[in-house]
């Protein structure tokens, strides 16, 4: 049975974007950034990620990695309202279009379909950092790592650029000690519930016990 965070992926990836995809191509500016990048948008300006994988961090190096980007969420807008200290990394080769404030404006408010589909972005944001905050804040760390386990897989599945290993992943988007992880995903390993193949988990291969 699918968990909440796979469902609710499912059901905007099942969106229809592609009106709204040409009126951003349209009036926006194509840039392509390489992998490694480090983003901050400009304070006129507001990016959306057409292609490629991002991520968004509280650092511009070392920072706790608060989530992922996905594709045509409005960079820039919480800095916009809020001015939050924020950085994004693209993990892959990525394309995002430029938009002015204005040109946001005229695409996502001036168009009623349109500012239906920004409702349906932001409550998508809301409720990726709601399952991030509860998959962070278990009751002990194993249960954390063992959703984050499922959350590798799903990025695996998800996109084939996607090559960074599972201990990496598990600590730069938690605050666990690395020999705490280690130690979890080296029993984990040797009870053959999942495979590690060249740092990278490559399978969950059968339910991952509830404690450790």
């Amino acid at each position: 049975m699918p968990d909440l965070f796979s469902m609710t992926e499912h059901i905007y990836a099942q969106t229809d974007f592609s009106c709204l995809k040409e009126s951003i191509m349209q009036k926006g500016r194509e840039i392509t950034f390489p992998a490694g990048a480090i983003l901050r948008p400009k304070e006129d300006e507001i990016l959306i990620l057409t292609s490629g994988q991002m991520t968004m961090s509280n650092s511009s190096s070392e920072g706790l990695m608060i989530g992922q980007i996905f594709t045509f969420m409005p960079i820039g807008l919480l800095e916009r309202h809020y001015q939050l200290p924020l950085y994004y990394q693209a993990e892959s080769e990525v394309t995002i279009f430029q938009l002015t404030t204005k040109e946001f404006k005229e695409i996502f408010y001036e168009v009623p379909e349109n500012a239906e589909l920004l409702s349906q972005i932001l409550t998508y944001m809301s409720s990726m950092l709601i399952h991030i905050y509860y998959e962070r804040n278990n009751d002990s760390g194993y249960a954390t790592v063992r959703q984050m386990l499922h959350r590798y897989m799903y990025r695996m599945e998800e996109s084939a650029q996607f090559n960074e290993g599972i201990a990496s992943f598990i600590l730069k988007r938690t605050r666990l000690s690395r020999s705490y992880v280690f130690q979890i995903l080296s029993a984990l390993k040797s009870g053959g519930y999942i495979t590690i193949k060249n740092a990278r988990l490559v399978a969950i291969n059968r339910d991952i016990p509830k404690r450790f």
